[in-house]
């Protein structure tokens, strides 16, 4: 990486659960600045800047190939930036590993659904609470593992609490989607339709009670009828969790306008344009950015 890189640490400073507990404070949840990600000799995401609130549902819409989904990847730490930070509220997120940033509590969803084809819905659910019940959610760490095979086989109190809150997280998640998912939850993950296998995923990010949800495209391969479901599932989620920050990635502009509290347009890696959502679908930039002059 060149000298403008972000410097990742090899290990936290703090257990990543103890910042997660100083995630309370502070209007501005997550905020990125010149934000960088080149592959070969294409820069996906292009000194990127913006803040999201607290309990804010922000949509990031752009053409295919504008650079969202990357964005994704950096903010929950799959892919590491080239230059830039991303900050949320006071830790530095940029080129720590997957498992730090899940213990703050960033839960995601992918563009394509992704399932445990060996394992039931609800096992697959409950894999979203399981980093709770390893040494607390503690990443990096073998004494973590040394820990749960000890808890597994003497089962103390402690562990069963734990055990028995994240079944009632993955109940909980599971139950928001009705007759989709709950009565199936002890098919196989590979038995359901593609929209249940993403309604599956989405539920899983839930079981995990983010501070902050990145769903990208959670409305792909989903009908009209469908899509309006979802709709009203993520806004009897966002009255529930009002603290819970949303941002998601999507096409469909009418679901858009229904859930989403603010919009930011990318095209070609770099921001084109923000604000409320029905004054951003009508700005001659974004309609040239999906149709051309």
């Amino acid at each position: 990486m060149s000298g403008s890189a972000v410097r990742v640490r090899e290990r936290a400073p703090a257990s990543a659960v103890k910042q997660r507990g100083a995630l309370q404070e502070g209007p501005t949840l997550l905020e990125v600045t010149g934000l960088t990600k080149q592959f070969g000799g294409l820069k996906a995401v292009n000194d990127l800047s913006f803040q999201v609130a607290r309990g804010e549902v922000l949509a990031i819409v752009g053409p295919n190939g504008a650079g969202k989904s990357t964005l994704f990847q950096l903010i929950s730490g799959v892919e590491r930036p080239d230059s830039g930070s991303i900050m949320l509220n006071g830790v530095e997120l940029a080129g720590r590993p997957p498992e730090f940033i899940a213990a703050l509590g960033v839960s995601r969803t992918f563009q394509t659904p992704r399932v445990f084809p060996g394992l039931t819905v609800w096992d697959s659910v409950r894999v979203g609470v399981h980093k709770d019940v390893i040494s607390s959610g503690r990443p990096g760490s073998y004494i973590g593992l040394l820990r749960e095979m000890y808890w597994n086989v003497v089962r103390p109190a402690a562990f069963r609490r734990r055990v028995e809150a994240g079944d009632g997280a993955a109940a909980e998640a599971v139950r928001r989607f009705g007759e989709r998912l709950w009565p199936r939850r002890f098919h196989r993950a590979d038995s359901l339709s593609y929209a249940n296998r993403r309604r599956l995923e989405i539920a899983r990010a839930l079981s995990q009670r983010p501070v902050i949800l990145l769903l990208d495209e959670p409305t792909a391969g989903m009908n009209p009828t469908e899509t309006a479901e979802f709709a009203g599932v993520l806004q009897d989620l966002h009255r529930e969790r009002p603290d819970m920050t949303i941002l998601l990635v999507e096409h469909k502009l009418q679901f858009v306008r229904t859930v989403a509290d603010r919009v930011l347009v990318m095209n070609e890696g770099q921001k084109l344009v923000e604000g409320d959502p029905d004054a951003v679908m009508q700005d001659a930039r974004v309609v040239e950015a999906y149709l051309g002059k």
